[in-house]
């Protein structure tokens, strides 16, 4: 019985990672690129110097983001920093808070949360496809294995069609889930249904990566993924949220918070 209780207490949660794998991609990619180059060295003009002229820029973009990934995984994907932002936020939790998080993929956001609550539940709804699997199970897993299974709850949900009541939450929560959503449009109708399934007085808070000078650096024209602070502030701003306010946070790369107030 020890044994197996051991064996349970060296269970790890697997939140997974998404950029793992463009980063590895994106590495490979440049690698290859890199000793197509090196033959070149084989080759004569004129093929030798327009292989070199469009594999080079390959090579290097690749390996140069595939580098970036180390301090990126060490100081944001490794160590969970937003755990700490979170933790910052929910400061003034009473602690029976009715929470939805959309998005809620593996359960990252969702857990980090139910570890506040006392009396309170968290609910997490996603379209669960890509890295988020198929089913709830990863999270439920994940759930378990941080001793808040019994806080959470797991189900498929449309953010552009939230499947609740209006006034239904005291905090709805979106962990860098956002970005995802690329109409513009699209992006104002789910902060409306944000809006729509807060109590009067509840809080909406979103954590996005900043498309900036730090992005741009570190992922070059990949940056694009990702959204300005003034673009998120114009769309608060043009939504049904007339109190919100922002900030910046800083690990690596400038992560913003925003929260908007029903």
């Amino acid at each position: 019985m020890n044994k197996e209780k051991k064996i349970m207490n060296s269970e790890k949660p697997n939140y997974g990672y998404t950029a793992i794998k463009y980063f590895i991609g994106i590495s490979i990619v440049g690698l290859i690129g890199l000793i197509v180059v090196m033959f070149t060295f084989f080759i004569e003009d004129p093929l030798k110097s327009i292989i070199f002229m469009l594999i080079f820029p390959i090579a290097i973009t690749g390996l140069y983001i595939g580098a970036l990934y180390i301090p990126l995984y060490h100081s944001i994907l490794r160590t969970n920093p937003i755990k700490d932002v979170w933790k910052h936020i929910l400061k003034d939790f009473r602690g029976d808070e009715q929470v939805l998080d959309i998005g809620c993929g593996t359960g990252r956001v969702s857990i980090n949360i139910a570890k506040h609550l006392v009396s309170g539940n968290v609910v997490g709804i996603d379209i669960y496809s890509g890295v988020s699997g198929s089913s709830p199970d990863t999270a439920y897993y994940n759930a378990e294995i941080e001793g808040v299974r019994d806080k959470v709850e797991f189900k498929y949900g449309n953010v552009l069609d939230i499947p609740f009541p209006d006034n239904a939450f005291d905090l709805v929560t979106a962990g860098s889930v956002l970005h995802e959503i690329h109409d513009d449009k699209e992006k104002l109708i789910v902060l409306n249904e944000i809006h729509r399934v807060l109590k009067p007085g509840g809080k909406f808070v979103s954590i996005e990566i900043l498309r900036d000078v730090r992005l741009y650096l570190a992922l070059l024209y990949f940056a694009f993924v990702w959204k300005t602070k003034n673009f998120w502030e114009t769309l608060l701003s043009k939504s049904n949220f007339k109190k919100w306010q922002s900030e910046t946070h800083t690990q690596f790369l400038n992560l913003g918070i925003f929260i908007g107030q029903k």
